[in-house]
């Protein structure tokens, strides 16, 4: 058996390429950029007023001794003179201060200046203060959210150059009437944009030939009793179908059954026990540190947070915990209660999970204890 981080780790290792391609901007979220994306122009391209009031030429302010300007048309902009602007307002370009209305007096087609502090560029966003032309906006590998969604489409960019995602194939192993580990998966997939290519229930003695026939996927999920996973029985009939085994077994409950290796077609393949919180576990945990080595995210690392109760040592196997965050002077974390491995509805109640190692041995108080929030776009800070 290795530990939690050591699997992860061997996953990551194993990580590859599905190559890329360009999609509209309409399908492009959960999706992860494969190209950078760089200003094509300055930001704004225009100095702009932020101000309503009147632009002016700061040479002509400081030249002025009365601080009396005549108002001119935006057409005109006369030397000397002023123009009656608005907050957004574009300047002419012959023009890079805004003096506010509340520090003029305007009489007769005039305005008196009453404030003796006007600076070159007041009131003003100039060109290119946002990005210049050329500057990197978006790095390979950033996550589409909505709101790059916004700045692509101000950029008048509709189509972006995306990683692909990986076919993937679920088999659920046994005969359950709700099924609800492959949901589990696609679950988590789709919020990388990944949608599985199939999704089977079969009994054991149609996994042989359904494993055979997927082996054309970049990933196969599969989950399956204790009876099979945790015995030799399915690796070997994954080995059989040429499947070679990374590694089996994991030190930490209720995961310790997970297997992960790979075909000679270099189709990847996760073997998960059928409990659901196990699934939600090592889903979190494995699958999403797989899909993220292949597109250069960041890797899944726990938040160390103080623990807010007593619990007792556990001996042996360490213990994955699903747990609620607090803010009980300040950010903590307690273990949810669960009936059990299988409680899925405790765990659909919680904010991710924790994990009591056997090195660490009780937790008291204030104990600081590695936890995983199930919200993936939190483990990128």
């Amino acid at each position: 058996m290795i530990s939690v981080t050591a699997a992860i780790q061997q996953i990551a290792a194993c990580r590859t390429s599905w190559g890329i391609e360009r999609i509209p901007l309409e399908q492009a979220i959960g999706r992860v950029l494969a190209a950078p994306i760089s200003a094509d122009r300055d930001y704004p391209p225009f100095n702009r007023s932020l101000r309503d009031g009147f632009a002016i030429r700061i040479s002509d302010y400081t030249a002025a001794k009365k601080k009396l300007f005549p108002i001119s048309s935006v057409e005109e902009a006369l030397q000397g003179h002023v123009i009656r602007i608005q907050n957004g307002d574009i300047l002419p370009p012959e023009m890079d201060t805004v003096i506010g209305g509340e520090d003029v007096e305007e009489k007769k087609g005039n305005v008196s200046v009453s404030n003796d502090r006007v600076k070159v560029h007041q009131h003003v966003i100039r060109k290119g203060t946002d990005a210049a032309e050329g500057d990197l906006l978006l790095e390979p590998g950033c996550r589409i959210q909505f709101q790059h969604i916004g700045l692509l489409a101000a950029l008048g960019i509709h189509h972006i150059t995306v990683h692909r995602p990986p076919r993937v194939v679920i088999i659920s192993v046994g005969n359950e009437l709700r099924d609800a580990n492959s949901y589990i998966f696609a679950g988590l997939l789709a919020q990388y944009g990944i949608q599985p290519v199939s999704r089977f229930v079969v009994q054991e003695p149609a996994l042989e030939q359904t494993v055979i026939e997927s082996l054309d996927a970049d990933l196969l999920l599969i989950s399956a009793g204790l009876t099979t996973v945790d015995t030799p029985v399915l690796p070997k009939v994954l080995q059989d179908c040429g499947v070679e085994q990374v590694f089996h077994r994991v030190r930490a409950k209720p995961c310790k059954p997970f297997w992960f290796g790979y075909s000679p077609t270099k189709t990847r393949v996760m073997l998960f026990p059928a409990n659901a919180f196990s699934v939600e576990a090592g889903a979190k945990l494995f699958l999403e540190s797989y899909i993220r080595a292949c597109w250069n995210l960041p890797m899944v690392k726990p938040w160390l947070l103080p623990f807010l109760d007593y619990r007792a040592a556990v001996h042996t196997l360490d213990d994955i915990v699903p747990a609620i965050l607090t803010n009980k002077n300040g950010l903590r974390i307690r273990a949810a209660h669960a009936s059990g491995a299988g409680d899925i509805i405790a765990a659909s109640r919680t904010d991710g999970i924790f994990l009591h190692s056997t090195d660490t041995g009780h937790l008291e108080p204030g104990s600081l204890v590695p936890f995983y929030p199930w919200a993936d776009h939190q483990l990128t800070t």
